[in-house]
Parts: C-alpha cells; sequence; structure tokens
C-alpha cells in the first residue's frame, strides 16, 4: 500500500520546554552567582553576568529541544514511533514480526523465522540475513531485534526532511 498520508506538522514542544528549562537554569545559576559574588562587585558585575547567563541558556536549551523535536519528526515520517512486534507460529514453527507504515504509505516488515531449517530475517520479503540454524526463543527476540534496530538506524541515517 502506497497511499500518502498527509505528512504530521513538527511539534515544538520539546524547544519551548528547552527555552523554559534554560530560562529556570539561569535562574539557579543567578543565585549562586549572587550568593557567591561579593557584595563590593554585585552592583559592577552581576547585571551582566546575568544577562549573558540567561541568553545563554536558553539559547541552549532552545537548541537542545530543537534537536529533540527533529528527532521526534524524523520518528513519526518514518512510523518508527509506531512499530508494533507480534510472535507468530506458522507450522509449528515461531516467528517474530515486526511492522511500520511511513508517512507516504510504505509498508516496512521485519520477519524473523525458520526457512528450510535455518534461521532467516526477512525485510520487505528479501532475506537479508541468514543466522544458522538457532532455535532458542530467547536467541530469535534477540536476533530479532538487533536487526530490526539495524534497519531503523539505517533509515535514520538516510533520512531527509
Amino acid at each position: 500500500m502506497h497511499n500518502k498520508t498527509p505528512l504530521t506538522e513538527k511539534t515544538k514542544t520539546a524547544s519551548s520546554t528547552g527555552f523554559l528549562m534554560g530560562l529556570m537554569f539561569s535562574f539557579l545559576i543567578g543565585l549562586a552567582m549572587f550568593k557567591a559574588t561579593p557584595k563590593s562587585t554585585r552592583s559592577s558585575f552581576f547585571p551582566y553576568g546575568i544577562g549573558l547567563g540567561i541568553i545563554i541558556t536558553c539559547v541552549v536549551g532552545y537548541q537542545i529541544g530543537a534537536g529533540k523535536d527533529d528527532q521526534n519528526y524524523r520518528d513519526q515520517c518514518l512510523g518508527i514511533d509506531k512499530i508494533t512486534t507480534n510472535t507468530i507460529r506458522d507450522e509449528g514453527e515461531l516467528g517474530i514480526e515486526s511492522y511500520w507504515e511511513s508517512y507516504d504509505g510504505y509498508e516496512h516488515r521485519v520477519l524473523t523465522t525458520k526457512m528450510e531449517g535455518e534461521l532467516v530475517t526477512i525485510y520487505n520479503k528479501s532475506v537479508i540475513a541468514t543466522h544458522g540454524y538457532s532455535s532458542k526463543s530467547l536467541s530469535l527476540t534477540k536476533i530479532h531485534d538487533e536487526v530490526k534496530n539495524e534497519i531503523v538506524e539505517r533509515l535514520k541515517e538516510g533520512w531527509k526532511v
């Protein structure tokens, strides 16, 4: 299915929160500076130090928050914020499948199961990894998660607005 769904708008909540956290942090730094600065130099140093501290911490807080907003937006566009993983049983064999859909309707399926006696991982109908003859469900889960996480990281690296 490739039904184009509308792209969600990028939220600004983390950048706003970062700005406010920077403002609160600058307030705490200002209190500490006020206590540490001798009374004789407070009137000359304090206004400039506090002003500079407020500007720096608010800008840094905003930048950190904006970076988090960008990551959240990327995850929403790629669909990786809504990955569903299910355990499946086919002809007595255990398998694990993860599924997600990107904003443009492109489906991603990662399936780790046995095929011809060998443990394999299939991504969108193509075998991308052969893991040997292990059959333990714990190793199946671990193998599936490792391959799925690697696919997600590659998608993140290749993502552009």
